[in-house]
Order: C-alpha cells, then structure tokens, then sequence
C-alpha cells in the first residue's frame, strides 16, 4: 500500500520582480509615460495633465505628476485591481463606464510598473465623484531594491519576503466631493529629461489617437505638459492631423459581405478593389504619400519629420513602436517598411515618405496581440498577415509613382526632342530672313543664331545625357533581375556540380586503384565515358551561370523547346531525380523566339523553382511545358500538380515580396521577376484553371512574334 500523501506548494514572486515587470520590462522613458496617460485614458478622464518639476538638472524635489479627472479609485479598486499583478479587471470590463464607453486600451495589468521606469517612489492620490475621502498610497521602489540587495547576501535556504509579501503604506486625506480622479506623484526621479526630451514626449503623445476628427471627438482627451522650458510650459498636446499630403489613400472592409478593400496597380491605374477577409482580420488603413514639396510644408508646419504608419485598436495606439534612438537609421523597423530586400534597385517608399494608420479591433483582429513590453507584437499567422498586408498596399503605391514618373520621364524626353527640332526651324527661318534683312538686322540677327545654337547645344546634350541616363537605369534594373534568377540558379549549380563531381571522384578513384589492367579495360572505357557525360554535365552548367555575365540587350534566334529541354535535362536534372519530379514538354521543334536568351532562361529558371517548392508534398509529381500558336503570338502553358494558388491569393502572386514559400527560402521576387521579363517582351503572364485540377497552378505566358 503507498504511503504516499498528496501536499500543495504555490508558486512565489522573488522580490527583484518589481525590476522584471518594471524598469527591465519597459526599457524606454516615453513607452512608461504612455503606458501610465493610457491609464488615465481608460478610467474615462477628459483630461490629462503631465507635470515635470525640477527635472533638469536633477534635485531631490526633482518630480513628474501625472494628474487626471477620470473616475477614480476606492479602497477595493486599490486591493483588487492596482495591487494586483496581471489582474484580469480590463479584460473582463472591456468598455469604461458611461458617457464614453471607451475600449479600455489596458489588457496585461501590469502597466501601473510602467511607473518605476521614471522614479524610485510613487505616491498615488485618488478619489471617486461625491467621496469626501482622497484616499493615497506610497510605493518606495527603492526600498524593494534595497530588499532585494540585502538578501543577496543570504543563503538561498534563509527565510525572506517575497515581492508580495513588502507593505505598501496607504492612507485617507481629506478630498473635494465636486472633484474626482487620480495623480500620480513620482519622485526619485531616475533621468534628466532635456528639452528635446519632453519635445519628443510632446510629439509621441500626439499619436495617441489616430488624426481622424470624428474619432477625437467620440473620446475627448486632452493632454496638457508643463515644464520648466519655455516651449512646453502649460502646452496642450494636439493630435497632428494629417495636413500637405500629396495623395491620400482610404481602405475599408464590409463585415456583411466578407470583403477587405485592397489596392491594386494596373495598367497605369491605382484602384480600389474587394477580397477575402485575410488572417489578421477586418481592418482600417489610411496612407498619406508626401513627394518632397509636401514634406517640407509638413516639416515647416508640425515642426516633425514624417515617420511612417501606426497601428491604433479601437480608437487607441497599440503600442509606441519600439524604442527610440536618436540616428532613425538605428530605429527599429517592425512593419519592415525599411527593410525590404533589393530596396536599392526601385524608387521604393520609405517610412520617410509616408504617414498613415491602421485601425484594428478586438473583435475584428483578436489574434493580433500586443507584446508584454509594449514595444511590438506577439509574432503570430495574423501579426505577419498584417505586416504583408501593409507592405503589399506600399508596393501598389510604389508601382503606381513608379509608372507616372516613367510617363513624366517620357514627356519630358519627347519634350526635349520638340524644342530640339524647334530650334532647328527657327535657326533655318532666321537665315532665311537674314538674307533679305539690312546689314544692321543681319548683325542683330547674327548674334540671335549664335544664342539659339548654344542652347541648342544644351538641349542636345540634354538630350544624350537622358537617354545614356535611361540606358543606365535599364541596365541597373535588369542587373537586379539576373542577381534574382542568379540567386535560385546558384543554389540549383551547387547542388549539380556536388552530385556531378561526386561521379567524376568515383571514376577517378576507380581508376586509381585498378589501372592499369587489361582485364578491366571494358570497365575502364565505360567509366571513361560516363566521367566525359559528367563533364560536360558541368560544362553546360557553367555556361548557363556565364549568361550573367552578358549583356541583356543581345538578340538572338532561340528554339524555345531546346532551351526548356536543357533546362529540365541538364541543369535541374539531379534536383528532379531527387523530388521524383516527372517532366511533359510539348513544344514544337521549329517554334523560334527573337529575343535575349537570359531573359527567358530567367523566366523558366523561376517558374521552375517555384514549382519544386510547390510539389514538395506530392506523391506523384509533374511539371508540364506546352505552347499553342496563332499568325501572330504564341501561347506558353506552364503546369505543376502542386499545391497551387489559394483563390484569395491569385491577385497579389505577382506582386513583388509576396511569398508562400518563405520556409522554402522564398523571397518574393520571382514571380514578379517572370512578371517584369514577360511584359518587357511586350507579352502578358496570368494564372489560369490548372489542367491537373484539382490541384496545382497553370502560368499561361503570351508573347508576340515579332516585338
């Protein structure tokens, strides 16, 4: 029979985990003043004052006082929810009381530690409405730092306090029945704050809530700062409502119908169009693009740089996105706007170039968490949907200013053309004029043509100076497009030349240790052979490789089945050996394209890869090539049984650094680089019904015979 008996033992806080939660937890100054005015914001106060006294340099009356006419606290609210670590109060109470009923923005109930980030002590004064008692409560953070020294100096096995076992002092004062809310008064003020520091708190606070004028007025909060400084002594904190913009962008979603508005360029058209509710949820995205005039009138207006895109939650900042360092180089990117790969090859936008805010809610985007530390969020399916999805509406954007710059270019270059054969026709009426003309308009007239030939000059070289700018531009571009082939290729010829050379050092070994023999000559001239297959296995993928370092300007005749042949039989050879990928190709013999042969063995080389990466799972694995022809195009199908396209996809597999196959090593460029060589060959690319339903995905590529 056991004699085992069952005991309990509970789970214990040491006390260091006032600096875990505190100062270690929230690392910056303002994400701490944001968590406490966030405070305020919940318990329904109007108003919000800010107060730093004495904070520069540093006295022991040095302060900061945090002040606001919300609702106030009693004793049990004290006990219950301040007290208490991670307490569950906001998130059973989702909205605050009447008349405002705001989303309280307070989920972790640990924000209140927020407060030993700026000082060591805190003494919290609080009241309700009608209560004649201003009941006040001290916390001294540098007694539990003293605790926790002294017991550093004990044996691990010594009795001690626990974190929750320090007293904290509270008491009754008299209060003011007409007045309610709650100050916090913290001294032991840790900081200097300059006056660039309270500038940027200033600017920060500003962001509390999105710059949208109905929202404001829903939920009346005002923040007021004073300081010793001249600038910010009793100065209201005013959202900076978007102003200068050079364009403005609005997507919403319908929730009945189940549709997300999102953004889609084509054809030199920005458009606004309807699909599937993504994993991140329904939300609210307003983009503002300032080109360079717009941003110094914002600059000179706000007297701020523009930075980027927040993300509010029912009306509220989710979080003061990351620390802040003075270099914005060094700033932590967390959408990735900045970050993007290849970013130096596009005139791609930056969050220097656009201000903008996202407006989630709990209900429409619960998965979507904010992390403990309040500097970024809890990286989940729906956080990633969401940065995707803000990128993805960037790129649209890019693509659109993009194409009006290519149109601006090319109305300028025929611009210059004009004025050129102008100035040819004036200089040819002003001669003949001058023969007819007294000898005193011919001197005038003289001088005339010698002014009218310099700057025709000027324009001319203008005119070559664009056009070697263009030729340069082109060129620069279509190195990225080979470094991005180059890059899938790369990993293809490693893996070729590994198995390949694998071969030869087999036959070479045999021959070492067996030669010479007259009785193994047969096998001696059979290895013999297959070392030579082996070679010029390699030599045909070192010769692919070379391509990149050719021009992509050189036309040549190319035999369109011979050149998807080589592909499947000599450079992807192994890897398909490998996956136990079987290969269709029904091409024509004399089916002959005009055109550069990088670009369209770049083309292949990506729909190639992309398609192993999708037949990953298969047990029966195709790949088919096929081709129609008409009088004037012809018609390439290119088909996998893979795991194909999700409908809700099909829209945005072309868009640059969209992927599905990240795992893989997917990066989001291939496809888009297919995209961009097709349309350069002035033909079209499209995702069609696969002729393996019901799985897989079918590239249809249409291209003209002659360009």
């Amino acid at each position: 029979m056991s004699l085992k008996k069952e005991k309990s033992i509970k789970f214990n806080f040491d006390v260091s985990a006032y600096r875990l939660i505190g100062r270690e937890l929230i690392t910056d100054r303002i994400t701490a003043l944001f968590e406490l005015v966030k405070n305020a914001y919940d318990a329904n106060a109007e108003n919000v004052t800010v107060e730093f006294i004495d904070i520069n340099p540093l006295t022991p009356n040095s302060k900061i006082i945090i002040k606001d006419d919300g609702i106030g606290m009693q004793f049990s609210d004290i006990k219950n929810k301040w007290m208490v670590i991670g307490t569950s109060s906001k998130r059973r109470e989702r909205l605050s009381p009447a008349p405002h009923k705001r989303k309280v923005a307070g989920k972790k109930g640990i924000g209140r530690f927020a407060v030993d980030k700026l000082g060591d002590k805190l003494v919290l004064r609080t009241q309700k409405k009608n209560s004649a008692e201003l009941l006040c409560l001290e916390t001294d953070w540098s007694y539990y730092s003293k605790l926790e020294d002294s017991q550093l100096k004990l044996n691990f096995e010594d009795e001690k306090p626990f974190f929750t076992d320090v007293e904290n002092k509270y008491w009754y004062d008299n209060g003011d029945k007409e007045v309610q809310g709650t100050t916090l008064e913290i001294s032991q003020v840790n900081e200097i704050w300059t006056e660039n520091d309270i500038n940027r708190a200033f600017k920060e606070l500003s962001k509390l809530v999105p710059p949208n004028p109905s929202k404001t007025n829903a939920y009346p909060f005002n923040i007021t700062i004073k300081s010793p400084y001249k600038d910010f002594n009793n100065v209201k904190v005013k959202t900076q409502l978007i102003d200068f913009a050079s364009k403005k962008i609005e997507l919403t979603f319908d929730k009945k119908e189940g549709v997300q508005e999102i953004l889609q360029y084509k054809k030199g058209s920005l458009n606004k169009i309807k699909v599937p509710e993504r994993p991140c949820g329904f939300l609210k995205l307003t983009l503002y693009y300032f080109d360079q005039a717009a941003k110094s009138k914002y600059k000179k207006h706000f007297n701020s740089e523009i930075d980027g895109i927040k993300i509010y939650r029912d009306g509220i900042i989710t979080t003061p996105f990351a620390e802040y360092v003075a270099d914005r180089n060094k700033q932590k990117d967390i959408l990735g706007i900045d970050k993007r790969r290849w970013s130096g090859f596009f005139e791609r936008l930056s969050t220097r170039d656009l201000l903008g805010y996202v407006e989630i809610t709990d209900e429409n985007n619960p998965d979507i968490v904010e992390s403990t530390n309040r500097q970024g969020f809890v990286e989940n399916e729906a956080w990633e949907e969401l940065r995707r999805f803000i990128i993805e509406q960037i790129v649209q954007l890019e693509s659109f200013f993009k194409n009006a710059k290519n149109v601006e270019r090319t109305k300028t270059k025929s611009g210059l053309g004009a004025a050129n054969q102008d100035l040819k026709i004036l200089k040819r009426e002003i001669a003949s004029v001058k023969k007819e003309a007294s000898p005193k308009v011919q001197e005038k007239l003289r001088s005339i043509e010698a002014n009218l030939g310099k700057i025709q000059g000027s324009v001319t070289k203008s005119i070559n100076d664009y056009s070697k700018l263009e030729k340069e531009s082109k060129q620069q571009e279509n190195l990225f497009m080979s470094l991005v082939s180059l890059q899938t290729y790369a990993a293809m010829f490693s893996h070729m030349t590994k198995h390949t050379l694998g071969h030869i050092l087999t036959g070479a070994e045999y021959f070492y240790n067996n030669y010479p023999n007259p009785n193994l000559e047969d096998r001696f001239i059979s290895i013999s052979k297959s070392i030579y297959k082996e070679m010029l296995k390699l030599r045909k993928g070192v010769d692919f490789m070379l391509k990149y370092a050719k021009s992509d300007t050189e036309l040549e005749e190319i035999n369109l089945k011979e050149l998807i042949v080589n592909l499947f039989d000599n450079i992807y050879v192994d890897r398909l050996n490998e996956e136990g990928i079987r290969t269709i190709v029904e091409i024509k013999d004399n089916l002959i394209l005009n055109y550069n042969r990088k670009a369209i063995e770049d083309i292949f080389d990506n729909l190639i890869s992309n398609s192993i990466k999708a037949l990953k799972n298969n047990n029966e694995k195709i790949i088919k090539c096929s081709s129609l022809t008409s009088s004037d195009e012809v018609t390439i199908l290119f088909s996998d049984n893979g795991i194909g396209i999700k409908e809700k996809d099909k829209h945005r597999i072309f868009d640059i650094f969209y992927t599905d196959t990240a795992e893989e090593g997917g990066a989001g460029m291939g496809l888009y680089m297919v995209k961009t060589r097709v349309e350069a060959m002035q033909g079209n690319i499209e995702v069609i019904d696969n002729e393996f339903r019901p799985t897989g995905a079918t590239f249809k590529i249409t291209l003209p015979f002659k360009k």
